[in-house]
């Protein structure tokens, strides 16, 4: 993709982002391998971050029964992966509303944190287990929160479109540097995480690299979902620092009820719907 001559935006130790001015994609340049990524989210779920995910479902059944519904505009059932599944709570979503879901996480603390009944569709590895075994092709493939983590996007979406079906869907959330906040914060956006995210798009950069990839009828809308005040302050606390101790002194003037409130919010993500190209 050409984006002109990538400037440095910031540093964000241990990581170096750069920008592409024309299209907004952030990136670094220097990134953290596959292994060493994996080792920290696995350090993540170890240490009880991830825990506060698990014990949040409430939150994130609350989510995906709307991302379900809008899917189940453009697909009714079949067969589903949720690549990046976690511990595969949209995967019990999706089969409540009649797909026959599948999931494919890297993070083995994740996949042993999920429910029994869920854990024996889950695979751990990447893509390319799957396919590398002859699965089956894919009608929808979701990746919430995935491609920002990945070592080459343009592979990704190469492998993912080989799962699907023809004329299959795949559907994405990730964070959107065209958003408000990561002009207002500068480096200390959230969505910077050096251990986890090496690609951050624009939804420019997006609908480029999937047009590029092999990708059509590209639909981009804002990401919703449903948290609290103290869950999500509890999970940027590690990402900035800065803005969860503001939170902590604020939240003395708010009543626990407040602070504990599920709300429905775009905290700078978006969600793309794309069909497989022929």
């Amino acid at each position: 993709m050409n984006c002109g001559i990538p400037q440095l935006y910031c540093h964000k130790p241990p990581a170096d982002y750069y920008i592409c001015r024309e299209i907004g994609l952030i990136f670094q340049r220097m990134r953290p391998s596959t292994h060493e990524m994996a080792e920290h989210a696995d350090a993540e779920y170890t240490s009880g971050l991830y825990r506060d995910y698990v014990a949040a479902a409430s939150l994130k059944y609350e989510t995906f029964k709307r991302r379900v519904e809008l899917i189940g505009q453009y697909a009714n059932g079949g067969r589903l992966l949720d690549v990046g599944c976690s511990s595969g709570f949209f995967m019990e979503v999706a089969l409540r509303h009649g797909f026959d879901a599948y999931g494919i996480e890297f993070s083995r603390q994740a996949v042993a944190l999920a429910k029994e009944e869920i854990r024996g569709r889950i695979t751990h590895g990447d893509v390319n287990s799957l396919r590398d075994r002859g699965e089956q092709r894919f009608d929808v493939i979701v990746g919430f929160d995935i491609i920002e983590h990945t070592q080459d996007p343009f592979r990704f979406l190469g492998e993912v479109r080989e799962m699907l079906s023809p004329q299959g869907w795949l559907v994405l959330s990730t964070p959107d540097t065209g958003h408000f906040l990561r002009y207002a914060m500068g480096s200390r956006w959230p969505m910077l995480q050096p251990w986890q995210h090496t690609y951050l798009f624009s939804r420019k950069a997006m609908r480029k690299t999937l047009e590029m990839a092999g990708y059509e009828n590209i639909q981009i809308q804002n990401a919703h979902k449903t948290l609290t005040l103290e869950y999500l302050m509890g999970q940027i606390r590690v990402y900035n620092p800065w803005l969860a101790k503001s939170y902590q002194a604020f939240s003395l003037l708010l009543p626990r009820a407040i602070r504990a409130k599920p709300f429905s919010v775009n905290i700078g993500e978006m969600l793309v719907f794309c069909k497989k190209g022929s």
